[in-house]
């Protein structure tokens, strides 16, 4: 399953799975108990730093919060939209996997140009 988190696509493979598996060390607390904006939440706090450069924060961390989110929302998309005093309005949405799909084919593409640049 692709997710979107502001600019960069995510592909996740069983996202309640990864989050059973994971959670201790997410720090996210017991996700079955978790209600779904407890979960946004938690992953504003986790991305805030890396807020505006997603593409730059690891791998593991961005999958994690991907299968956190789709698993407690459904949602495949998460834009954190800045707001004043350094605070986010998160935005979920379900986005048409084509649209994910194509996002993700040029975003590669960008990349691989600026590599070959």
């Amino acid at each position: 399953m692709l997710f979107l988190l502001n600019d960069t696509v995510i592909e996740i493979e069983t996202p309640e799975a990864r989050v059973l598996a994971r959670w201790r060390d997410m720090g996210c607390g017991d996700p079955r108990k978790l209600r779904a904006s407890d979960a946004v939440e938690f992953v504003k706090t986790q991305l805030h730093p890396w807020i505006g450069r997603t593409s730059q924060a690891g791998q593991e961390l961005l999958k994690d919060v991907a299968a956190l989110i789709i698993s407690k929302t459904g949602a495949n998309s998460l834009i954190l939209k800045p707001l004043p005093d350094d605070l986010y309005e998160a935005r979920l949405q379900d986005v048409a996997p084509l649209v994910l799909e194509t996002f993700r084919a040029g975003a590669a593409n960008d990349l691989d140009e600026r590599q070959h640049a």
